[in-house]
């Protein structure tokens, strides 16, 4: 039998609520209140200011919402105001919807499905981020921005230069050389090597802009406790370190080493039918920039192994085992990325830096003290 629901304008402040689910937009949201005496109110429009007016007198309450843009910030006063938040994932909110409601995807279907999902205490939801963490993620996120500007404009130019009969090399780099070659080429017509020039003062505009960004967060890094710890193991450096600080909130939550990788989609996804089980590529699920990132890195720490640079005999030793093994570098690549990881959440959590001597080695297998 279905709820039926009271429609309203206005939250009423006088009530208590076991749960308000808001469906978040840019201007507005939709909410769906849960009253202590079983009734759902929902409101189909309201404003932001309205919604923060009624929370700082409303009874502390759980509010329940989807991940999105606005979810950080408004989590945040949320909280200060007593209020308890829980950010639940909008494929959960899909499937309540598709089995609940016949599919009928609405904005006060999905509001109410938060109100409801949000008495389930059986369910994961996303840890949002609090302002350290939000500076240090939108930094990150700026960062990643400016070096896909920059490629995208050196990319484009040479491309256009081509088509003219300029062809750049790929050691032409300073910005100086590439506007004396646009100027002194001929073929180009006088509108066209203007524009050319200024795609040139953009793309030297954009890599000074770029590298502020990545000084700025060199300098967090280097006052950060938990940035200097992640830093003293090999292949993660301070941009690694820092879009770590902004993602994994409080470490002790990764109750298992394998939930860390598992947490940035680095692990391979289970097949299961029967008794047969089979693995998949790897999930790709949390932060794609961080992903990205542990990639690369894993990668450094690899040519390392190879070349006997890496001071780690054991994580050498496994690397060059799955090499003989003809482990497909994109493979190996990830598992590497997965055991940094794992390094990574054991050294936060013992808050000891990085020891080479016993990285890679299985934790049955070490002392005590170590």
């Amino acid at each position: 039998m279905s709820v039926r629901r009271i429609l309203a304008k206005t939250i009423d402040t006088d009530l208590e609520y076991e749960a308000i689910g808001i469906d978040l937009a840019k201007n507005c949201v939709s909410a769906a209140l849960l009253t202590t005496d079983g009734e759902v109110v929902c409101i189909d429009r309201l404003d932001y200011s309205e919604l923060e007016k009624s929370a700082q007198v409303l009874t502390p309450t759980t509010f329940a919402m989807e991940p999105c843009t606005e979810m950080n910030y408004l989590v945040q006063k949320l909280e200060a105001w007593g209020h308890r938040c829980l950010v639940i994932d909008g494929k959960n909110v899909q499937n309540y919807v598709e089995n609940h409601y016949s599919g009928q995807k609405t904005d006060l279907n999905d509001a109410q499905a938060l109100a409801f999902l949000a008495q389930d205490t059986q369910l994961r939801t996303i840890k949002a981020k609090d302002i350290e963490q939000q500076k240090y993620a939108s930094l990150t996120t700026l960062r990643e921005q400016y070096i896909k500007q920059y490629r995208q404009t050196i990319v484009s130019l040479k491309g256009i230069c081509q088509a003219w009969g300029l062809n750049i090399s790929k050691g032409i780099s300073r910005k100086a050389q590439l506007r004396d070659l646009i100027e002194s080429h001929a073929a180009f017509p006088e509108e066209l090597r203007e524009s050319l020039v200024d795609m040139v003062t953009h793309a030297q505009t954009t890599q000074k802009v770029l590298n502020k960004i990545t000084k700025t967060l060199e300098v967090l890094a280097k006052n950060d406790k938990a940035c200097q710890l992640i830093q003293t193991i090999p292949g993660l450096g301070p941009i690694c370190s820092c879009r770590l600080r902004a993602t994994i909130g409080d470490i002790r939550r990764f109750k298992n080493p394998k939930d860390f990788p598992a947490y940035y989609g680095l692990v391979p996804r289970s097949i299961a039918t029967g008794h047969n089980e089979k693995k998949g590529k790897i999930t790709h699920r949390g932060d794609r920039t961080m992903r990205s990132l542990m990639v690369q890195g894993a990668g450094c720490v690899i040519r390392l192994a190879t070349s006997g640079k890496l001071k780690s005999k054991q994580l050498t030793k496994w690397i060059l085992k799955k090499q003989k093994e003809k482990m497909p570098w994109g493979k190996l690549v990830c598992a590497v990325a997965a055991k940094l990881l794992r390094i990574v959440r054991a050294i936060l959590i013992s808050s000891k830096p990085y020891n080479p001597k016993i990285a890679g080695v299985a934790k049955c297998s070490l002392s005590k003290g170590s």
